[in-house]
């Protein structure tokens, strides 16, 4: 008899020690931290075939039956289908900010007016966009390097191709400074910035996630037409909604993600760039509460929820399952929507990322264990 193929296990555990969930405390600590496994399992037969005699018939010396025990395989034949038990590693994450400091940044965050001048009560989109960041970046999670580019670069429709702030581990403070420096005025070259944070991002050679962290209030009014390093243009009518999706789309092909936030309400283009950018939806800033939500979230989910798999994607893409707290009933789905479940963060599927109420129920300690489930082609659907 055939002995079924084991299905292929990697176990991942972490805990965290905060026991109530804010902004500072899941990013200062980091997320969810992998416990370390002492032992890795690997079964050391070879990955070949040996038939067992069941019975001869006595008078005739014929075998009457035989069994064929298949051992796993080994990494000469592909390997993937064997049993192994090790901890996965969580993937740090570069984030670059590429922040809109257009003129309509002085606009009230919930209206399309300029605070009243003396006003204690209107809070301005470029100032609450800094406050809302400084929430983020004061924590210094060792799990997000940021980086800052800000556009437009000259007033117009000029964007450079130098980063304010290269992404590095330390750069939080400089950030800071940069952002509390800035007085916002002139034009929306979006298409032009992001093609700037990719060209970027596409030189730097560590392994972590990268990812695009677009804030914009508003839409993208420099054409992409023209020549020395402008949009061509250049006036609030001449709309560049067209280049800027193709610009994000090209980010999303390149390798990064492209989270948006709209920090205002003229927003009616953004859940366009999301879905250009993988990332499906827009967060919402309509006061200073949106807006420091929108960046936990974000910044929660791939400093905490994203993890790597390692060199070798599942043997079966399609039959994967994600299990929490050593309980088989509680299995995240896969959601390509990526709103509540997990999906694949890499086109090479080496990479998955949780997203909705996994990834808070992981931030937040409600589930302190998870594994990985991964089934043979073919095999169990490891799903159920």
């Amino acid at each position: 008899m055939t002995r079924p193929r084991t299905i292929s296990r990697t176990i991942w555990v972490w805990f965290c020690g905060a026991a109530v969930l804010t902004v500072a405390t899941f990013l200062a600590c980091g997320g969810p931290k992998p416990i370390g496994i002492s032992t890795t399992g690997t079964d050391t037969r070879v990955g070949t075939s040996t038939t067992i005699p069941l019975g001869t018939d006595p008078t005739t010396g014929i075998t009457t039956g035989s069994s064929t025990t298949t051992t796993p395989p080994t990494e000469a034949d592909g390997g993937n289908c064997g049993i192994t038990t090790s901890n996965l590693t969580k993937q740090p994450a570069d984030v670059l900010l590429v922040l809109d400091k257009s003129g309509s940044m002085t606009s009230a965050i919930d209206s399309t007016t300029n605070c009243p001048t003396g006003s204690t009560t209107c809070q301005q989109r470029w100032a609450t966009m800094g406050t809302g960041l400084d929430a983020v970046l004061s924590t210094g999670s060792s799990d997000v390097s940021w980086g800052l580019k800000l556009y437009n670069s000259d007033g117009t429709c000029g964007v450079t191709s130098t980063m304010e702030v290269p992404i590095s581990s330390g750069a939080n403070a400089t950030i800071q400074q940069q952002i509390g420096q800035v007085t916002p005025g002139g034009n929306t070259p979006t298409r032009l910035a992001i093609n700037a944070g990719v060209a970027y991002l596409q030189t730097l050679t560590d392994t972590n996630g990268k990812y695009i962290l677009l804030a914009t209030d508003g839409e993208p009014n420099c054409l992409s037409s023209g020549a020395g390093g402008r949009g061509g243009g250049g006036g609030s009518g001449a709309s560049d909604v067209t280049g800027t999706v193709a610009a994000i789309t090209a980010a999303a092909a390149a390798g990064f993600k492209v989270y948006v936030i709209g920090v205002g309400p003229e927003t009616g283009n953004l859940d366009n760039f999301a879905a250009a950018g993988g990332t499906v939806h827009y967060y919402p800033a309509l006061s200073p509460q949106d807006l420091t939500t929108a960046l936990a979230s974000i910044v929660g989910s791939v400093a905490s929820c994203t993890f790597s798999l390692g060199t070798k994607p599942p043997p079966d893409p399609n039959n994967v399952a994600v299990e929490f707290n050593n309980d088989s009933t509680i299995k995240a789905p896969r959601d390509t929507t990526q709103v509540d479940g997990w999906n694949y963060a890499t086109s090479a599927n080496t990479t998955i990322q949780l997203y909705g109420s996994w990834c808070d129920k992981v931030t937040n300690g409600t589930y302190t264990s998870a594994k990985i489930l991964m089934g043979c082609p073919g095999g169990d659907d490891v799903r159920r």
